[in-house]
């Protein structure tokens, strides 16, 4: 940078005479000592030739060390530095109040000590933190505060104009001249940024600052460098036909076009524009955005006002679309603002009927995401979205509550809590208000029953939470805890043999090393750092260990018995007269004579959303054994459905 200020240091002490000399006035002198940090020298013995020293670092007082041991190996430190003013009792309130109120000021006075007024990020961090310590509470985790000290800190020096901050660690920190437009000095940093990355983070700032602070900045040959660096982005997306950049790429449109508007007119015509970049993306590649622009109110609205401009009459299908992907559903997408506010969206549309047509479907399909069963259950007492949310609160929701729960806690490699499962754990009426509305009909048994079995065969909840769940399930049918007693809960524990695909087979053999080598092993060291933190008792990251350690130990036993009883096919073995496993049919189901296709594949294979279904899920079973022609009738969870068995294939002859 050409702004570099010039920062003469002050007089360094260089010698020991002048420290035996400044402590004889009664002040303290200080130095630093390779492996004790910092140290206040208090006072000086003539007749020993030795130094009465304080070493606050190590909490040492009153040290007598010989003088002649400092001549070559210890470092004198300028009384009159930041670092000294830390520890010195006249100044160190002084100093600690810029530790706590003003950390770029800090930083700001320790470069200004530097004869070039900058140096590298290690020497810095080095004196930020011995300066942090002298106003450390006694007792208080030296590196965990600082680093939490800092991280915040960095923030507040990032910002400050008068600092150069370095990209890289070991880089250089540099006191700059103090800008005189910030504008003009955002931008000359735009220009000059070794990556786009760092290109848009400055837009960013640009975009966020006062208007009245950087307006001279924002004209139209500005505009035309930043659309030109925005639309070399997209030309390098288009080329190597990677998507994974969309996201920052809009949020830089966007963060221009803020930044131009007050300037140039009509800048959100000016190319490359935010409806260009929704042009490029297929419906994966939406749902990506989607799930990785900031989830404010003002972003999420500003992407399906661009889905509804670009996509007409079907810009309700591609939001729609959002809110069934897959990847919506993921432990850490963080997608709650995103399906919150694409439901108000949509409603604001004229669309709540529309809505509540889909989840009923997705409901029926086992399609709802877990942030939209989130969203249904906290609005089911909402007179907004009341005729959204009124035909979704049956028994089937539980039923999509639990499976989705157990998918994730099988697909997750994360000991983090599911979020569906700690909603339905925490919230103590959902299960009766589901089961047994205050108005309205409670559900049948058979159907309790199967909720209770669905309940204990899954793998989402150790087994105080199981037990917990069930006792709530009791109040309403009270022959729940008879069914609970029984050894016969899941149907994979009924089975004697269970068919598999090779691939399914290896997947729980992964699942099985991976709890085996690294989950519990992990939890287990977890459980002995609990230890430490005292009585157990009142130890909740004990206990939360502890219940993990359960869990896995479960998990690793129930995989150990099904791994035992799996049998590897092809499914060449499958009959053409009959629906067998690995069977490809199509049925016409009843109530809408649709023609549906589904795959009936190995106990592990199953796949709902991709009308695959395992041999021994509920809806398969009534499907084995009937042949092409025939018509019967299947029950999920009291639901009627009639069938008919239009075509009858082989799996094998498809792929």
């Amino acid at each position: 940078m050409s702004n570099k200020a010039q920062t003469p240091q002050g007089g360094k002490m260089n010698s020991l005479q002048a420290a035996i000399d400044l402590v004889a006035t009664g002040q303290p002198a200080f130095c630093l000592h390779q492996a004790w940090g910092i140290g206040v020298i208090r006072s000086y013995d003539e007749a020993t030739k030795r130094l009465i020293i304080d070493f606050p670092e190590q909490n040492k007082k009153a040290h007598a060390m010989d003088a002649a041991f400092f001549l070559g190996k210890i470092e004198f430190i300028n009384p009159n530095g930041v670092v000294a003013k830390a520890y010195a009792e006249a100044t160190k309130a002084e100093v600690a109040n810029l530790v706590a109120n003003d950390p770029a000021g800090l930083v700001k006075a320790l470069l200004a000590e530097y004869p070039t007024g900058e140096c590298t990020s290690y020497a810095l961090e080095a004196n930020l933190d011995r300066v942090h310590f002298a106003s450390l509470a006694p007792g208080k985790d030296r590196v965990a505060a600082f680093k939490a000290w800092w991280t915040k800190g960095r923030a507040a020096v990032r910002k400050d104009r008068a600092i150069l901050v370095p990209e890289r660690k070991g880089g250089l920190y540099a006191l700059l001249e103090a800008p005189k437009d910030l504008g003009e000095d955002l931008f000359a940093q735009y220009e000059t940024a070794p990556s786009f990355e760092r290109k848009l983070l400055l837009l960013e700032e640009l975009a966020g600052a006062a208007s009245a602070e950087t307006r001279s900045a924002a004209n139209a040959a500005n505009l035309d460098k930043v659309s030109a660096d925005l639309l070399k982005e997209i030309r390098k997306l288009e080329t190597a036909r990677k998507r994974d950049n969309l996201p920052a790429i809009l949020g830089g449109i966007w963060n221009r076009d803020k930044f131009f508007r007050p300037a140039v007119e009509n800048v959100e015509t000016v190319s490359p524009t935010a409806s260009e970049v929704i042009a490029l993306c297929t419906e994966s590649d939406l749902a990506f955005v989607a799930l990785n622009i900031p989830h404010t109110t003002e972003k999420i609205r500003s992407l399906l006002d661009l889905v509804r401009a670009h996509h007409g009459d079907n810009w309700s299908d591609r939001a729609f679309d959002l809110l069934r992907n897959r990847d919506i559903g993921g432990t850490k997408s963080g997608s709650a603002k995103l399906v919150s506010e694409s439901i108000a969206y949509l409603c604001d549309q004229d669309l709540a009927e529309a809505v509540a047509t889909r989840f009923a479907q997705w409901l029926e399909t086992r399609e709802l995401r877990a942030p939209v069963i989130i969203w249904i259950i906290k609005n089911r007492g909402s007179k907004k979205y009341a005729e959204i949310v009124g035909r979704l609160i049956t028994p089937s929701l539980l039923g999509a509550i639990l499976a989705s729960i157990d998918t994730e806690s099988l697909e997750s490699n994360s000991t983090a809590r599911i979020p569906l499962a700690n909603e339905l754990i925490k919230d103590k009426e959902l299960i009766a208000d589901i089961l047994a509305p205050a108005e309205g009909k409670k559900a049948d048994s058979e159907t309790i029953f199967d909720l209770t079995r669905t309940m204990m065969s899954s793998q989402g909840f150790d087994e105080m939470t199981k037990k917990a769940l069930l006792s709530r399930l009791a109040k309403i049918e009270p022959h729940v805890q008879r069914l609970a007693k029984s050894k016969h809960a899941g149907s994979e524990a009924e089975e004697k043999e269970l068919l598999v695909s090779q691939a399914s087979k290896e997947e729980k053999e992964r699942e099985l090393e991976d709890i085996v080598k690294v989950r519990l092993p992990a939890v287990k060291e977890a459980i002995q750092v609990a230890k430490e933190h005292g009585d157990l008792r009142e130890n909740s990251e004990y206990k939360m260990a502890r219940q993990d350690h359960d869990t896995l130990s479960a998990r690793r036993a129930e995989l150990d018995g099904l791994l035992k009883k799996a049998r590897v096919t092809d499914f060449s073995e499958a009959r053409t007269d009959a629906i067998s496993v690995g069977s490809s049919v199509v049925l016409r189901r009843g109530s809408d004579q649709a023609e549906v296709p589904y795959d009936i594949l190995g106990a592990w294979d199953g796949q709902p959303e991709n009308n695959i279904l395992s041999y021994i899920s509920p809806l398969a079973k009534q499907f084995l054994n009937h042949k092409a022609g025939e018509t019967f009738t299947t029950n999920i969870n009291g639901k009627a459905e009639s069938w008919t068995v239009v075509k009858i294939g082989r799996w094998v002859d498809k792929r």
